[in-house]
């Protein structure tokens, strides 16, 4: 008989100076090859299950399964406060896109999807590059937590905090979504794509708002591109702690 030993999804075990005797048993559990392998097979049945159920292939599976990990692994790691949802941003396809997507993991449905723009010395039409440096002006890959809101240039603004080696330099940058002109559909249908930020991802006015009660203050957001060099040394892709939740026994 199988029993599931921590509810999948939004349960987490709180992490001290030293590990709890439960926290020891799930390292050495991960640690047995037949016991890591069945929770990676879980967690992959899960997400699929999930992703099938918010029906849309334009959302790319890698990106969303990429996304999925660095959520559990952070919230393993009591890095959000607000679990019921998930923002991804897909920088694989082009600016004149829809490739922000956020997603209610409570009801498993997408709320919302919109264009989001890249940095100015990403590339173009597609984001190429990108950059964790000072002055770079380009955009940021990795798992960001949201924080607090404020008002400057760009009216309301939504500071991010950047998790990873990746994006470490988020807040000294300036990192943030705000709204932007640059980043709307109008001026899309004018040119052909969006403008460019200097590394934030900017969105339309319309709806800004409600975007950011959605997901400020604590949730996960996801900046995806097929990076082999970003995958490799991500701090929330490479732990396995997110397997925890997905373990049978």
């Amino acid at each position: 008989m199988l029993f599931l030993i921590a509810f999948i999804g939004f349960s987490s075990i709180s992490l001290g100076t030293e590990k709890s005797n439960i926290e020891m048993d799930y390292a050495a559990l991960l640690a047995v090859d037949s016991i890591r392998t069945e929770a990676e097979s879980n967690f992959s049945a899960y997400v699929s299950s999930l992703y099938e159920e918010l029906g849309d292939t334009n959302l790319l599976y890698t990106a969303f399964e990429q996304a999925m990990t660095g959520y559990h692994n952070l919230d393993k790691y009591e890095k959000l406060k607000r679990k019921e949802v998930l923002t991804v941003i897909d920088f694989s396809k082009a600016s004149s896109k829809k490739r922000l997507y956020i997603i209610d993991l409570c009801n498993r449905q997408i709320l919302y999807k919109s264009v989001v723009a890249h940095g100015v010395n990403s590339g173009r039409l597609f984001a190429r590059n990108f950059s964790n440096e000072n002055n770079s002006r380009q955009s940021s890959l990795g798992f960001y937590v949201t924080t607090s809101t404020y008002t400057g240039k760009y009216d309301l603004a939504l500071r991010l905090d950047g998790m990873e080696h990746s994006n470490s330099h988020a807040s000294s940058r300036g990192v943030v979504m705000h709204g932007a002109e640059y980043a709307t559909y109008e001026f899309l249908e004018k040119n052909g794509a969006l403008g460019r930020s200097y590394g934030c991802p900017a969105m339309p006015y319309e709806n800004f708002h409600q975007v950011v009660d959605w997901i400020k203050e604590g949730s996960c957001l996801y900046i995806y591109y097929p990076s082999r060099s970003y995958k490799r040394y991500s701090k929330y892709l490479n732990r396995n702690k997110y397997l925890e939740d997905f373990i049978w026994t």
